[in-house]
């Protein structure tokens, strides 16, 4: 009789995992040694409204959630940030890794960073992070903004979601034309 409730026990969470799509992917590695997810997600959205209307939609091919630290590790990332009246997409930014608070609605994109604004403005960097609170792109560690042929590295970026404002903050160099682009400045 115990063996029948355990395959019947075996046979409900087989069935409960594909039907919520619930299989680890390869590329999916789990972020901390012993540590397992709440779930399991592939083809994982969310998306930010202010006042009913679009602010931000994240998309990743898969997610791992951990409820206890209110976080989601994303993986093969795309974050859109829309204008405003949220009727178009101002930014992309698109990583192979990330993290979600899923208190702050704070972002980190890891690995491969690339952001790209509507006006054709790119930001390569390994790690960037979205300040939901504050509505800013940050970051420490070393970028580099290409536009055309011209160019700027740095050390540290502040950003707004437009892509208006970008600010370098140390370790600034490059071409001289980008350095006169609108709305970037640097300390």
């Amino acid at each position: 009789m115990r063996h029948v409730i355990r395959y019947i026990a075996i046979a409900a969470s087989l069935l409960a995992l594909a039907g919520c799509g619930g299989r680890i992917k390869p590329e999916a590695p789990l972020k901390a040694a012993g540590v397992l997810p709440s779930q399991t997600i592939n083809g994982f959205r969310l998306v930010e409204t202010v006042m009913g209307k679009k602010s931000w939609v994240l998309d990743a091919d898969s997610a791992n959630t951990f409820s206890e630290r209110q976080t989601v590790e994303l993986f093969k990332l795309k974050l859109d940030f829309y204008r405003k009246a949220g009727d178009s997409v101002l930014m992309v930014v698109t990583s192979d890794q990330g993290t979600i608070n899923t208190a702050s609605r704070d972002v980190e994109a890891r690995q491969r960073v690339v952001v790209v604004t509507r006006d054709s403005l790119k930001i390569y960097t390994e790690r960037i992070r979205w300040i939901n609170k504050r509505r800013r792109l940050v970051t420490d560690v070393h970028v580099r903004l290409e536009k055309g042929t011209d160019w700027l590295e740095g050390d540290g970026l502040e950003a707004s979601p437009d892509g208006r404002e970008v600010q370098l903050l140390r370790n600034v160099r490059g071409k001289k034309e980008l350095l006169d682009f609108d709305g970037l400045s640097w300390d």
